[in-house]
């Protein structure tokens, strides 16, 4: 990977959590558990996953993998733990490296600074962590460190430090839970891109098609994102490519017992990849009910959001 390339496709890296099976040839003497990624059109160019998912099975195929800490998961305890394990750069080294391929990317130990909590506690801990982690990571792998700050001002003095005192590739948080704010994130996002030209940089949680093609336009090199993977849960949305833009559909309910469709099916019928898999078994992914529904619809909109990347990209001329 280099950077200082610039207007080049931003790489689009999927999120690998703790629910993500999918089972085949229910019934039957052949039946089995898939994971999603095997009922994509294409991979994604990486995968991000956190220690807080503890698994065995990663994709084969998959490129750069992210390994992040999990703060999320901590981010309203006072000291950072992850079941019975403080969360520290001598705990993580080898917890990344039990499943991690030479190249990865290892995201040193964070503690999200939040208004309420010990903010002068939690900055401390977050610099001494980057020093810490960056001495002890292993040479064959990519240290990368997350920028923090309560205002953007301290946010942009963070990601010059962490420049300076050796990180080639950072990562920036707080913005996803701003989407919303489209013109204030891509401002601040700009800022950031602007006080550290020469390093590698990531968005955390943001890669809506509009927002990857701004990330190309500002040389952001990499984002992430799962919420069209989560919202096939959460709200049931089937997402469909129409004149190159995403739109939604509402999945029809059935009767979990019956099966019976308690609504009319509204979406259009899809030959992606999920689709015509699932469909060969009798699930319609555009409907809800079992777990097989409801993975498939996940592994559907991931589908179209990468579709819907190159469609926003291909006015870029970067497809």
């Amino acid at each position: 990977m280099q950077t200082g390339l610039k207007m080049r496709k931003t790489l689009y890296f999927g999120v690998i959590g703790n629910r993500d099976h999918i089972k085949v040839n229910k019934g039957t003497d052949r039946e089995e558990k898939r994971p999603f990624w095997e009922f994509l059109d294409e991979q994604p160019d990486g995968w991000l996953t956190s220690l807080a998912y503890k698994r065995s099975d990663y994709p084969k195929h998959r490129g750069t993998m992210i390994w992040d800490c999990g703060a999320w998961s901590y981010k309203n305890e006072q000291h950072p733990r992850l079941g019975k394990n403080t969360v520290t750069p001598e705990w993580v080294m080898p917890e990344y490296l039990e499943h991690a391929a030479p190249g990865d990317i290892f995201v040193a130990p964070d503690h999200m600074l939040i208004k309420g909590h010990d903010i002068d506690h939690r900055r401390k801990l977050n610099t001494e962590n980057a020093v810490k982690f960056l001495s002890i990571c292993d040479p064959a792998y990519i240290p990368m460190a997350v920028i923090h700050g309560m205002d953007e001002d301290e946010r942009v003095n963070n990601a010059i430090w962490l420049a300076k005192i050796g990180y080639k590739y950072l990562s920036i948080g707080g913005v996803a839970a701003r989407a919303s704010q489209k013109k204030t994130v891509i401002e601040s996002v700009a800022r950031i891109r602007e006080s550290v030209p020469d390093v590698w940089l990531h968005v955390l949680g943001l890669s809506s098609p509009p927002y990857l093609k701004k990330w190309s336009e500002l040389d952001v090199q990499s984002c992430d994102g799962s919420s069209h993977f989560k919202q096939a849960f959460t709200g049931g949305a089937f997402f469909t490519i129409e004149d190159g833009k995403l739109k939604k559909y509402q999945a029809a309910r059935q009767d979990r017992k019956t099966g019976e469709l308690l609504e009319t099916v509204s979406a259009p019928k899809c030959d992606c990849t999920a689709c015509a898999k699932l469909r060969s078994d009798g699930i319609d992914t555009r409907t809800y009910g079992s777990n097989e529904n409801n993975m498939g619809r996940a592994a559907h909109n991931m589908n179209m959001l990468m579709r819907a990347h190159k469609c926003e990209l291909s006015a870029l001329s970067l497809v």
